[in-house]
């Protein structure tokens, strides 16, 4: 099928039945929204083509006409996907797939297919290759992500969807021995490669996390999962919980010394709402100021810049980044 004939049917299946009526610029207005590349008067010659082979007519009307289906046509069956949709469902597929069940992507195949079929068959359509100019990246080294069994991850995911217990063997970081669990799954997070479930143990109230690449086996259980009653899975993100926050205080007030050229790009990404830049009224050096979450996370990041910035306060991350840049002298002295 090409363009100008899909056009046609999207047309026609944008027209209402009488006594409604659409005119000619809500059709334009609902084709290019589609990806169409077409003007009014291409949509008026379309339509009274068409009305020589279908129970469609226009009200007569000089200044904005209104078209429709006749209230005594039959009921015309047409594609059911437009090209909007069609690529919705390309987009699901190329970059949330880890975020859904398997089972339901399963079911979704035919689905894909058919979208696949759809865009392949509109090579003048603008949207038919709109996923060859867009892409998702990450500033962070690439990593390659770690293997997970289809089989643990359908499980997981089908635990956490239908409240169940998963019944897991599971290796913990940094040790060789695996254990035997009970897991209450409360949420599935994606940081960066990595997927992990949270969750509590038996009718323990911690919550942990665990990364599905370390996940032995698993089955469902049949004992519904013990609700966490008050969980929110964003309030728990937001908190910092995939930060390895530095528990002894869950915020400090950063002050750094900045290169002008990271000055620029933190002036584009703040670190935070409440963050300042400005030149130190003696030195002229950039100055940063910001509250923000006492991290691990924030440490790497820091040390990513290497002489591009200056912790000045607070004095004990200060002092922190001294005796790590000590050690790394002493590491390549020779």
């Amino acid at each position: 099928m090409n363009d100008a004939c899909f056009r046609r049917l999207q047309t026609l299946r944008l027209l209402p039945k009488a006594p409604s009526r659409i005119s000619v610029s809500r059709i334009h207005d609902a084709l290019t929204g589609q990806g169409f590349d077409i003007d009014k008067r291409s949509i008026q010659r379309d339509l009274k083509a068409m009305a020589n082979l279908f129970a469609i007519e226009s009200d007569g009307n000089k200044d904005i006409p209104g078209w429709y289906w006749k209230k005594d046509a039959e009921k015309l069956e047409l594609p059911e996907m437009e090209p909007a949709v069609a690529l919705s469902f390309r987009m699901v597929k190329s970059f949330l797939d880890r975020f859904m069940p398997p089972s339901t992507l399963d079911d979704l195949g035919d689905y894909f297919n058919h979208a696949d079929r759809v865009l392949a068959s509109l090579p003048e359509n603008n949207l038919a290759d709109w996923t060859e100019k867009v892409a998702l990246l990450s500033r962070n080294q690439p990593l390659m992500s770690p293997t997970i069994s289809d089989d643990i991850l359908n499980k997981v995911y089908t635990a956490l969807l239908n409240g169940k217990q998963l019944q897991a063997t599971y290796r913990p970081r940094q040790e060789d021995e695996t254990k035997d669990y009970a897991i209450n799954p409360l949420g599935l997070v994606i940081v960066d490669k990595v997927i992990y479930l949270v969750g509590t143990l038996w009718e323990y109230r911690d919550i942990k996390q665990f990364a599905l690449h370390r996940f032995e086996s698993a089955e469902v259980a049949k004992d519904d999962a013990i609700e966490y009653y008050g969980f929110d899975l964003q309030k728990y993100i937001k908190q910092g919980r995939f930060e390895y926050l530095i528990e002894a205080e869950k915020s400090i007030k950063l002050k750094l010394v900045l290169s002008e050229q990271l000055a620029f790009h933190l002036t584009e990404s703040p670190i935070s709402e409440d963050q300042t830049i400005k030149p130190d009224k003696e030195t002229g050096r950039l100055i940063l100021r910001a509250e923000v979450k006492n991290t691990q996370q924030l440490r790497w990041w820091l040390m990513s810049f290497g002489d591009g910035v200056e912790v000045l306060a607070p004095k004990a991350l200060r002092q922190e980044f001294a005796d790590q840049a000590q050690r790394l002298a002493l590491l390549y002295q020779n």
